[in-house]
């Protein structure tokens, strides 16, 4: 291929290429032919379209039904590349390339693609293989050079001579081959070194490629994920603005803290948190998990505060002291003046606020710990 570059050939490589897979696919099938000089020889990519007009080939199983074969072209690349016909494309080929010195592959051969590592290691192998060779025809010719010298004297001193300087020469040559091998042997391994450095900053620039492709990802993901936070804080907002109710006590105390049982727990409680003014003050509650009211909680359908206030009374909510600074709330709720017994310590609450009775528990028992 590199020689038909040299000689300005490759445009009849393209045409002959060209009218073969016109005459081998059909014209109307050849969807596009494009030369890639990407690689070390020059090479053409084809694409065509699968279409044949033969019978749909179909295996009789007794017992099957059988159905109408369609007539007509149709798409197959089945046909179109099964094996026989890649045999006859391969002979065809052949012969149209012929021209240009290109010629078969073996039939039946066994061959098997080699990496380029492989190729290279081989040569490199084969390289080193004469070197060594060639070094063992110099020290064989250096023995037969002593071997002559030691004639000096006893024979003919020409003809010595002539020995001798045949030798020399045969040292010379061998050692201007070696020489030769070396350097091409030090070529073939900078060559290797330089093809395995091109295809590993391809691949960097593959994976630095992936990379940014992963970060712009990233970056869409989290301003989207930003987005949706934004717009369920904004939601939040409209719903306390529109529904107050869901979020606050009915204490009036502020909520700032609540923590339940995880699901797991044998005796699950609710534990809040409370403060008013700059008094705080903590509280626990026992619940069934199959209460329908956690249940609301736990589908999204309660805020915490409307938890808290169906689990615990107002009273429940705070200590004696908070009761006393929220004088005002109780009294606007209750309908009188605060008269409050809360948080004694001694298990359970007491009130002679007219707060009317009690909601209904639900399963719900109040723990023995206040402070």
């Amino acid at each position: 291929m590199m020689k038909l570059q040299r000689e300005g050939k490759l445009d009849q490589w393209i045409k002959a290429n060209l009218s073969w897979l016109k005459d081998t696919f059909g014209e109307e099938n050849l969807v596009s032919c494009v030369l890639h000089m990407d690689e070390k020889t020059p090479h053409l990519h084809a694409t065509i379209i699968p279409i044949v007009t033969t019978e749909r080939r179909r295996k009789e199983r007794e017992g099957d039904k059988k159905y109408a074969t369609k007539s007509g072209p149709r798409l197959s690349a089945d046909d179109v590349m099964a094996r026989g016909k890649l045999f006859h494309y391969q002979n065809t080929y052949a012969i149209a390339m012929k021209p240009f010195g290109l010629q078969r592959g073996v039939v039946g051969s066994t061959a098997r693609h080699k990496t380029n590592s492989q190729h290279y290691r081989e040569q490199m192998m084969k390289y080193e293989d004469d070197i060594e060779r060639l070094q063992a025809e110099v020290e064989k010719a250096r023995e037969g050079r002593s071997k002559i010298l030691s004639f000096f004297g006893t024979g003919d001193l020409a003809e010595a001579k002539k020995k001798l300087s045949d030798k020399d020469k045969q040292i010379e040559k061998l050692q201007q081959r070696i020489a030769q091998l070396e350097q091409e042997l030090l070529q073939l391994k900078e060559q290797h070194k330089a093809e395995l450095a091109k295809y590993r900053n391809g691949y960097m620039e593959e994976i630095d490629k992936a990379i940014k492709r992963a970060e712009v990802a990233e970056r869409k993901n989290i301003a989207h994920e930003a987005s949706i936070e934004k717009q369920k804080q904004r939601i939040d907002t409209l719903d306390r603005k529109a529904n107050p109710h869901r979020y606050r006590l009915s204490s009036g105390a502020t909520l700032t803290g609540i923590r339940m049982s995880p699901r797991h727990s044998n005796i699950p409680s609710l534990h809040i948190q409370t403060k008013v003014g700059n008094e705080t003050f903590e509280e626990a509650k026992y619940f069934e998990w199959y209460n329908p009211v956690i249940q609301k909680y736990l589908n999204g359908e309660l805020t915490e505060y409307e938890l808290v206030n169906e689990i615990l009374e107002p009273f429940d909510q705070v200590s004696q002291i908070q009761a006393l600074l929220l004088g005002a709330t109780f009294e606007m709720l209750s309908g009188g003046p605060t008269q409050t017994h809360v948080g004694t310590g001694g298990g359970g609450s007491s009130s002679d606020m007219p707060w009317g009775e009690k909601k209904n528990d639900n399963n719900l028992t109040t723990p023995r710990r206040k402070r």
